[in-house]
């Protein structure tokens, strides 16, 4: 990365910029760069091939006993998939509705 790729990705985002605000950013802009390397080299969705029942079990359900104490533990039933959606205020089938904003 070098400063006039910042500049032109603050141009493309329509950011006003002087070269003294350019300076100044150039580090943290550089070291967020990295980060997005060690991100993109890094291996979260690792492929798995064969049979559904030769797959990894999925992460463990959280419990009673991994909630905080001061949270409202009034789901009814356990704190399964289906409990969860039970407190949604409206449905369709195992999906929410979410009201169109636009």
């Amino acid at each position: 990365m070098e400063l006039t790729d910042l500049r032109e990705t603050a141009a493309l985002a329509r950011l006003n910029l002087n070269d003294e605000e350019l300076n100044k950013i150039f580090p943290a802009f550089e070291e967020m760069v990295s980060f997005f390397t060690v991100m993109q080299d890094a291996d979260a969705f690792p492929v798995v091939r064969g049979r559904p029942e030769d797959m990894p079990a999925p992460a463990k359900i959280v419990t009673a006993g991994y909630l905080r104490p001061d949270a409202d533990h009034s789901v009814p039933g356990d704190n399964t998939f289906e409990a969860m959606l039970s407190q949604a205020p409206e449905r369709d089938g195992r999906f929410i509705v979410i009201p169109n904003v636009l």
